[in-house]
């Protein structure tokens, strides 16, 4: 009987096990259910979190590039980086508030761990909105530079080039022009030979530099502004090509005998052709013989470059003429090689027969200037 009655609690007591293992499973199978949305929700959040990475690690790129043109003005580029950077610290906000809301639902069992899941994305979503403020901050300063190399660029004086020694009538002396649009380059500006407004492209006053140069030298120039100089046929071309020009040269004896020539037109043409002489008039009236009037249309010679289509000439007779448009060798060569004294040599510095000179002064102004010349 005893046999009976244990049968029947064993029995009792397997069939309560089993509908307590039935329950659990189904308590279990309920349970997840409840969690999954919150599972699936949270590898979401994991990966706006990464997209949020990807996104810093970008910006820190953009930033980089940003800090190699300050002086590139970007105004537009950095508005739109900190309205993009304003966009995401939104968007966190956003996925912040939804955190704590979907937090507040959970309610059924392992809900400690899954609260410390979202407690650590989080962090990891307030490190992001620290990270993006640092950036935020790091345009801003971006910004200013700019801003204060903008106000540095507009505080810099841009001197103005000028054109021509005629803008320089009441402050002669050495001045940087351009007749055109290419590079400017140094002049000296003569008020007092002949005039207001005149450009120096030729002076002999103290035989130091020698003359007798190649080719190069002369189309580049050479010499000081505060002795004896030429100009550069190349400037020269520069000059006489961007408007009409008139010359005028200034001769001294050694005997204290002063000789000027005018010439209403002058101008020279470009490497190409040699920097021919292919302009020259002169509307005074002399009874001397023009001297450089023979000269017009020839082609500059130097001793490494004979351009002259004609007999044997100064330059090769005397082996010590300087660069100059040779029509012969007893007219007139105001480059040639300077005495100290007075000499009847074709390869010296002269004009005409009357033996060599002492100082020689070429001067050009454009004929727009209309300041009359009272010398």
């Amino acid at each position: 009987m005893h046999l009976s009655k244990g049968r029947g609690a064993a029995k009792a007591l397997q069939g309560s096990c089993v509908a307590t293992r039935i329950a659990e499973e189904e308590c279990g199978k309920h349970t997840y259910k409840a969690v999954r949305p919150l599972l699936k929700y949270i590898h979401q959040m994991k990966e706006e979190i990464e997209n949020n990475n990807n996104m810093i690690e970008s910006k820190d790129r953009e930033i980089k590039q940003l800090q190699g043109e300050l002086n590139q003005n970007n105004k537009q580029v950095i508005e739109e980086l900190r309205a993009q950077n304003q966009f995401y610290k939104q968007s966190i906000k956003e996925l912040t508030n939804n955190v704590l809301s979907k937090k507040e639902e959970v309610t059924k069992p392992d809900s400690n761990s899954n609260s410390l899941k979202i407690q650590d994305y989080e962090e990891q979503l307030e490190k992001q909105k620290e990270s993006i403020d640092q950036q935020a901050q790091q345009i801003s300063e971006l910004k200013n530079e700019i801003n204060n190399c903008e106000k540095k660029n507009k505080s810099i004086e841009v001197k103005p080039v000028h054109g021509e020694c005629t803008e320089f009538a009441d402050t002669p002396g050495i001045h940087k022009i351009t007749p055109d649009q290419e590079d400017p380059f140094d002049v000296l500006c003569d008020s007092a030979t002949a005039g207001p407004g005149w450009t120096v492209i030729q002076q002999r006053i103290n035989g130091k530099e020698d003359f007798y140069r190649n080719w190069a030298t002369y189309r580049e120039g050479f010499g000081s502004f505060d002795g004896d100089f030429f100009l550069g046929l190349e400037k020269i071309h520069r000059l006489t090509r961007a408007q009409p020009h008139e010359l005028f040269i200034h001769m001294e004896g050694f005997d204290g005998q002063i000789k000027n020539r005018k010439y209403d037109q002058f101008a020279i043409s470009g490497e190409e052709d040699q920097y021919r002489l292919i302009t020259l008039h002169s509307s005074e009236r002399s009874t001397e013989y023009d001297n450089l009037e023979n000269h017009k249309d020839k082609k500059f010679s130097t001793f490494d470059r004979d351009n002259f289509d004609g007999h044997a000439h100064c330059l090769y007779q005397n082996k010590r003429g300087g660069g100059w448009w040779y029509g012969g060798c007893s007219f007139s060569d105001l480059n040639g090689k300077y005495y100290d004294h007075k000499v009847h040599k074709s390869d010296s510095m002269h004009w005409a027969f009357g033996g060599s000179l002492k100082t020689v002064k070429m001067l050009i102004r454009p004929k727009s200037n209309g300041k009359e010349n009272k010398n």
